[in-house]
């Protein structure tokens, strides 16, 4: 498990009623030098109170915009699987103004099930080719400090996963015969992080092996591999990483793995058989970033053979907000000015801020990059909008509508699309 730069930990008098639960708080509180004395305990009263003490109103605040790093709030808590969600309208009155009420019913324990991510129709409303597909969410909260990430300043951790496996996991891998591959705390956290104390891995592939083809996603930054040669069904994992530049990992991602430790636990995971996968996103266009990316891409193909490779431009901002975030400075001139310049047609669009001409030429770089180490790897653009895949198909040698997605719910091991009536096509066709 990761050092952690921490400030107050506290945790769920819910906790305390499950054995299994207690166990894993012992053992992650131990690896962060921490005894029980040093952890307060809260119940649900409280967590108006506590959001307003630790300011966590503003917890989901990108890194950037901050003028420091600051030490990680954690909160060990524990799922409910009673409903009774509408019962938090009032507590919430009690929450400082500007409190996410996602935030709030989290750190009181509702368990979101399986979440659909990327939906047909609001991928075809927001113009974003992905697949639809079911993820588990466990904690919300990552110490990798990124830049563009508005995960870093508390950390949410649900430690009851035997109970979330059984109530959860395993009725989803059976009400879903068609999905494959299952993603699992890709959207505001890095669960190997906190592994092996953790466990979710060793508990979630236990559930897994009880169906003949399902498969859980590691999606990381990180290099805290070693624990996974120890897990005894390690044949129902796909790796994924994301893959930035070395001083993008280093200035922009300070808290995770630098590139070539990505690649290098990558290698560790190929040697134990598993699948591995990359994608380069964010891609962040900074000074020099074709000599950098360049290097890591060469390097990458050196040491491994990865199944699918993917390629995403840094987005969901527009031009305002990129300049809260970063210093203008350390991007490429020319990609700033372009920005500047399609600022007004950019805003509010997702894949903003760079105009698709800046994005376009972006991935051919990459592409042809990746094309003089790899003839036939799989190759895909992961959330751009249906005109990029139209002008980039042919290039990237793949079908908007079927291609092989680096963390997609269809993409087993091989890789090998396992499509079926239920998904048949991306979100980039309006119908499935």
């Amino acid at each position: 498990m990761y050092k952690l730069n921490l400030g107050k930990v506290y945790v769920s008098d819910r906790v305390e009623k499950d054995e299994a639960a207690m166990e894993r708080m012992n053992r992650m509180a131990k690896a962060i030098g921490l005894s029980l004395d040093d952890v307060t305990r809260i119940t649900d009263a409280e967590i108006p109170d506590l959001i307003a003490e630790n300011g966590w109103q503003h917890a989901r605040t990108p890194q950037g915009m901050l003028k420091e790093h600051k030490p990680l709030d954690i909160v060990f808590n524990a799922f409910k699987f009673n409903g009774g969600e509408a019962e938090t309208d009032e507590a919430f009155k009690r929450c400082p103004e500007g409190t996410p009420k996602s935030l709030f019913k989290s750190l009181l324990g509702y368990c979101t099930p399986a979440l659909l991510a990327h939906p047909r129709d609001e991928d075809q409303k927001n113009n974003c080719v992905c697949w639809s597909e079911n993820e588990f969410v466990t904690i919300e909260g990552c110490p990798h400090g990124c830049k563009y990430c508005d995960g870093g300043q508390l950390i949410n951790i649900n430690l009851n996963l035997e109970e979330f496996a059984e109530r959860i996991v395993g009725p989803a891998l059976k009400q879903n015969p068609w999905q494959k591959c299952y993603r699992c705390n890709t959207t505001l956290s890095d669960t190997i992080c906190f592994e092996p104390e953790y466990g979710l891995h060793e508990v979630f592939t236990k559930k897994f092996a009880e169906f003949n083809d399902r498969y859980l996603y590691i999606h990381t930054k990180s290099a805290n591999v070693d624990f996974i040669g120890g897990i005894e069904h390690k044949d129902r994992l796909i790796n994924v990483w994301s893959i930035p530049c070395d001083r993008t990992s280093r200035e922009i991602e300070p808290g995770s793995a630098t590139a070539l430790e990505r690649i290098e636990a990558a290698r560790k995971c190929q040697e134990m058989d598993i699948p591995i996968r990359y994608k380069f996103k964010p891609i962040i266009p900074i000074k020099g970033w074709r000599e950098e990316y360049s290097a890591i891409i060469k390097e990458m193909f050196r040491r491994t053979s990865p199944e699918i490779v993917g390629f995403c431009v840094l987005m969901w901002m527009d031009a305002e907000r990129l300049k809260q975030i970063f210093d203008p400075a350390i991007f490429d001139p020319a990609y700033i000015a372009a920005m500047e310049e399609a600022a007004g047609q950019m805003k509010g669009v997702r894949t903003g801020p760079f105009p698709h001409k800046v994005r376009a030429e972006i991935y051919r770089f990459f592409i042809e990059e990746v094309r003089r180490w790899d003839k036939s790897v799989p190759l895909f653009i992961s959330t751009e909008s249906r005109e990029m895949w139209d002008e980039l198909k042919d290039l990237l040698g793949a079908s908007p509508a079927q291609f092989a997605c680096g963390c997609g719910p269809i993409c087993a091991p091989g890789p090998c699309l396992k499509a079926s009536k239920e998904a048949k096509t991306s979100t980039y066709a309006p119908q499935g």
